[in-house]
């Protein structure tokens, strides 16, 4: 009796993590191709208003790397590998939103 629960919540474990790949990939891939269509309202414009230095560098570069990372967890392919960056990159949007850490003064 144990081993057929056991497989039940196994196999409801992978189908969980299936679709919370497809989902966190889906957002990132679409964001970072956001950033390049509206790149005033998403890209380097926002970048250069919420004060992340080097904005017209970082922007595309964390473009790239939600494109990137984001259709690697899609397919399937180096997914703890491709949630490195997307660690960092959450987190630093995060910190920004939180604290104001990357504000420049007298910018």
């Amino acid at each position: 009796m144990t081993s057929d629960t056991d497989a039940i919540w196994v196999n409801r474990a992978k189908k969980a993590i299936l679709l919370i790949r497809i989902l966190v990939g889906w957002v990132f891939l679409s964001e970072g191709i956001q950033k390049f269509l509206f790149p005033e309202a998403l890209g380097v414009g926002r970048f250069t208003k919420i004060g992340i230095p080097l904005p017209q560098l970082m922007a595309p570069f964390v473009g790239v790397t939600e494109i990137i990372c984001g259709a690697l967890l899609l397919a399937g392919l180096f997914t703890r590998l491709a949630c490195v960056p997307l660690l960092i990159d959450i987190c630093v949007a995060l910190c920004d939103r939180n604290s104001g850490r990357f504000r420049l003064v007298g910018v």
